[in-house]
């Protein structure tokens, strides 16, 4: 937040410096009139320049002291998310789309862009529900309250998740270390189950309480251009809710097929 808050303090000091600036002119006549207008211009411009930028960081930043104070809550279910590129004081900012529901707006989807605390990157999927505080008046004015909880929308449909005939733990286990070593970027994560409930381990051995997930990753390999997989994999209980997109991972990938791939869990440092 010290970006942000180092962008709107300026803009305000220079704003301010603006007007005293036309106050000034006023009093004075003939060149130095214009002298003083003309300053008072450029410095206006800039001020303004820098209101609007510590403007648009701060809905980046998520919720801002004004939506704090005049936001309406609501919840929304996350739809999709992606990646930007972009971090904020060592935070990425992902893109979310949102189904909002308010009771300041008729119900709408919308896009936001919101730096996201990385402890939370592997939480929050598709079909999650998460509490939003919305402007009454600008209702794309919206940021995701990550200190207010969620929960996870289960569908009533069946999983439809590809579980490959090679998902056993064993399988995974031979194949991390026999395949080819490369590394891979998490792209996507969806929630299948739990592994004991889905009948791959049974209760009371390990890795009961580990999940399944469908995860989309970007892989590369030495030499080769990166290139996407999508697979059924576990993840263990203790990297729940810590890993996500944006999570570098390495991989070892069948040395017959280039889309049989598992994720070596002991890469992942915290």
């Amino acid at each position: 937040m010290g970006l942000l808050n180092a962008f709107s303090a300026l803009g305000r000091f220079l704003v301010a410096a603006t007007i005293a600036c036309v106050a000034a002119a006023i009093l004075l006549s003939g060149d130095a009139r214009t002298v003083m207008f003309l300053i008072a211009l450029s410095v206006g411009i800039t001020g303004f320049v820098f209101v609007g930028v510590g403007a648009r960081l701060g809905r980046i930043s998520g919720l801002d002291k004004g939506l704090r104070t005049r936001g309406v809550s609501g919840t929304a279910t996350i739809t999709s998310l992606g990646e930007t590129g972009v971090t904020v004081n060592g935070s990425p900012v992902i893109e979310f789309g949102l189904d909002v529901d308010s009771t300041a707006h008729a119900p709408f989807s919308t896009t936001i862009r919101q730096r996201t605390p990385r402890l939370v990157l592997g939480a929050f999927l598709p079909g999650t529900i998460v509490t939003i505080r919305v402007d009454p008046i600008d209702r794309e004015h919206i940021a995701i309250d990550w200190e207010a909880g969620f929960e996870v929308a289960h569908s009533s449909e069946p999983s439809t998740a590809p579980v490959p005939p090679s998902g056993g733990i064993r399988d995974v286990e031979e194949l991390l270390r026999t395949g080819r070593r490369a590394s891979a970027l998490i792209t996507s994560m969806e929630d299948a189950g739990d592994m004991s409930e889905l009948g791959l381990v049974e209760v009371g051995t390990p890795g009961d309480d580990d999940r399944l997930f469908v995860i989309g990753l970007e892989v590369k390999q030495g030499g080769l251009a990166p290139y996407d997989v999508r697979i059924a994999h576990r993840v263990p209980e203790r990297l729940l809710g810590r890993v996500g997109p944006r999570t570098r991972v390495d991989v070892a990938i069948d040395r017959d097929d280039d889309h049989a791939v598992a994720i070596d869990w002991s890469s992942v440092r915290h």
